[in-house]
């Protein structure tokens, strides 16, 4: 999904808006996904095979990425989805493979004011609880040493 040309242009179109327009109230969080957006621009491939196009929160990127221009009210949303797939690639691949944008976006997350662990939004229970199933089928098939005749679903 991300190392497609068209998604690659948009978000190179997305970061140019976030970093030209003057989001008066938004504008720490306007840079963070500017950051976050180059990071994913960066590491396409890396994105593209280990995060979900059924996700929620990819869905609803893909939706802010078709917008001609974003609204200041679209920012803190899309940090979130950003927020999410950064997330969700540093638990495959671990934090040592993570940059320095996306360990300072998943610190900001766990020490910032914005969200709670108990807050019961969607993206408090997905970043904080909601782990992949695919990675703990990959984590049990790793454990017991099998992969065909596993019990969890994979999807």
């Amino acid at each position: 999904m991300f190392s497609s040309a068209a998604t690659r242009t948009k978000i190179h179109s997305l970061m140019q808006q976030l970093r030209s327009y003057p989001f008066l109230r938004q504008k720490e969080n306007a840079e963070r996904c500017a950051m976050l957006l180059e990071t994913i621009d960066e590491q396409h491939a890396v994105y593209s095979q280990l995060c979900h196009s059924q996700e929620y929160f990819v869905q609803h990127f893909q939706t802010i990425l078709q917008k001609k221009e974003i609204e200041e009210d679209d920012i803190f949303s899309l940090l979130e989805d950003l927020l999410i797939l950064v997330r969700e690639k540093t638990l495959r691949t671990g934090t040592p493979h993570a940059n320095d944008a996306e360990l300072a976006a998943l610190a900001h997350v766990l020490t910032g004011t914005d969200w709670a662990k108990d807050d019961g939004t969607l993206f408090s229970e997905t970043f904080f609880y909601k782990v992949p199933l695919t990675l703990i089928h990959a984590i049990s098939s790793d454990l017991h040493g099998k992969t065909a005749s596993s019990r969890y679903p994979t999807q």
